[in-house]
């Protein structure tokens, strides 16, 4: 069951993604709820789930991108096992680290994808990243709070740490 209300959750934040967010670009940039979703769910939730949530966005997320299915799957996928292993570090109730690790994986997901084009001979372009990232970063501060309630995890760390 948990697994089917995160695929609702998620097709309804692609829906949003492409028919409300765009009205709210600056500069022509606008944020990802889903991917920003993906990311803070995967720092609470652990490895296992954002295996799972990676793979759905990213597929959701190909089916609006032309040019090569399965690579935001691959790069959101990634990403999020890569947030899982900070998230299994830190203290969740705090929003420092998902907010900056938001910032990050947005730019290391913009990269990715950029790299992985180029290397197909695709012109993709790169303007805006910043812009995106700090929008992105925005969401998830506003958004953390409500992905942690929703996640309502009772392993929930007590001390900062990394590992």
């Amino acid at each position: 069951m948990k697994k089917v209300i995160l695929v609702l959750i998620s097709i309804l934040l692609l829906i949003l993604d492409n028919s409300v967010m765009p009205f709210l670009s600056i500069y022509g940039a606008f944020p990802s709820l889903l991917f920003t979703f993906a990311v803070l769910y995967s720092i609470i939730n652990g490895a296992e789930d954002a295996l799972f949530i990676g793979v759905v966005s990213g597929l959701l997320q190909d089916i609006f991108f032309s040019g090569g299915m399965g690579i935001n799957a691959l790069t959101n996928m990634v990403i999020c096992l890569i947030a899982a292993y900070v998230g299994n570090g830190v203290f969740k109730k705090k929003k420092l680290i998902p907010v900056s690790t938001v910032f990050g994986a947005t730019i290391v997901k913009h990269i990715a994808v950029f790299c992985i084009f180029y290397f197909l001979h695709y012109k993709v372009r790169l303007n805006n990243i910043l812009i995106v990232a700090i929008y992105n970063s925005v969401i998830a501060f506003i958004a953390y709070r409500f992905v942690l309630m929703l996640s309502n995890t009772e392993n929930v760390s007590s001390k900062w740490r990394f590992k």
